[in-house]
């Protein structure tokens, strides 16, 4: 007989976002050399993956550690190739460096911040009431897509929040069915921004969506690892009716939303993701050991330690070597 699950999982395009050169680099107060950034850069393009987030277009003085965004973009120009790269676009001066990075060939993708939360706007410095922010994301989603970029819009805050408490399903909803409405956008990203959801909670918020969002199309999710429940909800999200779905990690498992709030620390960590769904079946074509030397060599620059766990106990390498790919998995006794 089929596993109703293993069914499930074969129907599924999974992508890997890595976002540890902005996220994880901004967890951190050492503001790393532009030089040493590329490296980094290039560690991500040779270990396969295939989109980066890897800048944040922020008040320098606020966020230092990001203060050299052009300048690293245009320093890792020629290692990019056919690598999508995005920029975390909180608002509208951040639209304006984005559009000149586009000019430039420098960025193909906006990721602009949608919060139905007054004081988690406060805490990342930002006063738009959510009728204005609608506004401000739909004009800066029209003048990214006519210099040629792609747009994704975070739902920030979606399963809950320290600022608030618990966060109602509905309102995540009527926001995704407010933003999918929005001339332009190609991806909504669905944030647990300070890592309170559960394996449960993410099936559940997305069968929810499902019922208003195309369930073709790509669907997001953000998961921090706060709780160490980042790997759990992936799986959650795995088996709702999305049928491509893209993660959100980090090398190392470095990030969060610090320091907008500090509790919001630990990101999915991209090796012991990548480890887990190869595992799965999932060819994601990223070798884990180039990402694990990666998260090594951010260590030694940073001097963080590493809060994954793949570099300490290493990759199963058998499982590469017998495990069916996911499209097999629904024949699987």
């Amino acid at each position: 007989m089929k596993n109703a699950f293993e069914a499930t999982i074969a129907a599924k395009h999974v992508t890997v976002r890595e976002v540890g050169l902005r996220e994880g680099l901004q967890s951190d107060t050492k503001v790393l050399a532009t030089a040493d950034k590329v490296e980094l850069f290039r560690g991500v393009v040779d270990a396969g993956c295939k989109e980066i987030n890897a800048v944040s277009l922020v008040n320098p003085k606020r966020m230092p550690q990001m203060a050299d965004a052009e300048e690293f973009l245009a320093a890792a120009r020629d290692l990019r190739g056919d690598i999508v790269v995005s920029a975390l676009v909180p608002n509208l001066r951040g639209l304006e460096r984005a559009l000149e990075l586009r000019k430039e060939g420098l960025l193909d993708t906006a990721l602009l911040v949608f919060m139905d939360s007054e004081r988690g706007l406060a805490a990342n410095g930002m006063t738009a009431g959510r009728a204005e922010l609608l506004d401000q994301i739909a004009l800066s989603t029209e003048r990214a897509v006519d210099a040629g970029m792609n747009v994704s819009v975070f739902i920030s805050l979606a399963f809950g929040s320290s600022l608030d408490g618990w966060v109602d399903p509905a309102r995540v909803v009527r926001s995704a069915e407010d933003i999918q409405a929005i001339p332009g956008v190609a991806e909504i990203i669905v944030s647990d921004s300070v890592g309170h959801a559960d394996p449960l909670q993410v099936h559940r918020m997305l069968s929810d969506l499902a019922n208003v969002l195309p369930t073709d199309k790509r669907l997001a999710l953000h998961l921090h690892d706060t709780r160490g429940a980042g790997l759990a909800n992936v799986i959650g999200a795995l088996n709702s009716p999305f049928e491509h779905l893209v993660f959100d990690a980090a090398f190392g498992g470095w990030g969060g939303d610090f320091p907008f709030i500090p509790e919001a620390l630990g990101n999915l960590a991209s090796e012991d993701l990548v480890e887990m769904l190869a595992g799965m079946g999932f060819d994601l074509g990223i070798d884990v050991d180039g990402l694990i030397g990666v998260a090594r060599r951010y260590s030694q620059l940073s001097g963080r330690p590493i809060e994954s766990e793949v570099p300490t106990c290493g990759p199963i390498r058998w499982k590469r070597e017998h495990q069916a790919p996911a499209s097999q998995l629904a024949g699987a006794r």
